[in-house]
């Protein structure tokens, strides 16, 4: 009964994503209750995709160190460079461009891999730019932000690389210890079940960040709606730019660096911060999670349509 359980999340992924979101908004209660749960369910999503992840794949990109140099630029240095610039034209107020900029200079999620298996494009890539430009945004992102919008995040680098290196091998060294002890071929044999359980966490996820959601669309019920939009259109915007920027690529690999491309790990800012977080960066961080869990359901059967397929190899 639960493996046919979580094949049945792994058949409706993308759906049960917006779900939990929803189920974060209407209970409260619930998302309160969870929130404390939120580095663990990081760490345990982590060390899924490690453990679902077609590791001969990882080693056919990492063959193609300039591939993933192009595409960490692109995400941590190029994108920031054009939402700042696009910010400016369209004239957005000062506490929204920052956000878009601190966001947009954000590495790529730590789960964007688990969605990448739920939208049938390319986890394995995912997971390199996501693992290489969680460890260079300490260098990137601080000098970046500073030079576009004059904001002081005051990160210290080599305290957040040893938490992110630390975070990192932890998931790899229990993913290769698992894998180990259950063997490839079972792990091979239940690759649905393994991905169900990707979106169980994933939506348990969306239900803890919800939490404190409600007040602040009670006390800011129009800014919530203003910075909501920003980040949905930022988010579309990225992905359609990055997709077409990196259409020379086979299809799937191509529309995987758009997905990455529109999906950024604010928390990793946000986290470290701490109480210096002000007010808007604080908002978006909340609307940003809309797009993260909406959009994969409004936008898997168009990435399918464009060419994203499940790999068979």
């Amino acid at each position: 009964m639960i493996l046919r359980a979580l094949a049945y999340l792994d058949r409706h992924g993308p759906a049960l994503l917006a779900a939990g979101l929803a189920a974060g908004l209407a209970l409260p209660p619930l998302a309160h209750a969870t929130a404390p749960l939120l580095p663990i369910l990081v760490f345990a999503i982590t060390t899924s995709i490690m453990l679902r992840i077609e590791w001969p794949r990882v080693a056919f990109y990492a063959r193609r160190p300039l591939l993933i140099a192009l595409v960490v630029l692109w995400a941590l240095v190029v994108s920031p460079i054009l939402i700042a610039a696009a910010a400016r034209l369209l004239g957005l107020p000062n506490g929204l461009s920052q956000a878009l900029v601190v966001w947009c200079a954000s590495p790529p999620m730590t789960s964007l891999p688990a969605i990448a298996m739920l939208m049938w494009l390319d986890a394995s890539l995912s997971l390199l730019v996501m693992v290489f430009g969680t460890f260079l945004m300490p260098l990137t992102l601080p000098p970046l932000v500073l030079g576009l919008i004059g904001l002081d995040l005051g990160i210290a680098m080599l305290p957040l690389m040893e938490r992110l290196a630390l975070f990192v091998l932890g998931a790899g060294a229990l993913a290769f210890i698992l894998r180990r002890v259950i063997g490839v071929a079972r792990i091979d044999r239940r690759a649905r079940e393994i991905n169900g359980l990707n979106v169980l966490l994933l939506v348990v996820f969306a239900i803890a960040i919800m939490d404190g959601m409600w007040r602040r669309i009670i006390e800011e019920p129009l800014s919530v709606l203003a910075y909501s939009a920003a980040a949905i259109g930022a988010s579309v915007g990225l992905q359609a730019v990055s997709a077409i920027l990196f259409g020379w690529l086979e299809r799937t690999a191509a529309l995987t660096v758009g997905l990455i491309g529109g999906n950024k790990n604010m928390a990793m800012v946000w986290a470290n911060l701490g109480a210096a977080v002000s007010p808007d960066l604080l908002l978006y961080f909340v609307c940003a999670q809309l797009p993260i869990y909406l959009l994969p359901a409004a936008l898997a059967p168009l990435y399918r349509k464009l060419g994203a397929r499940p790999r068979l190899d």
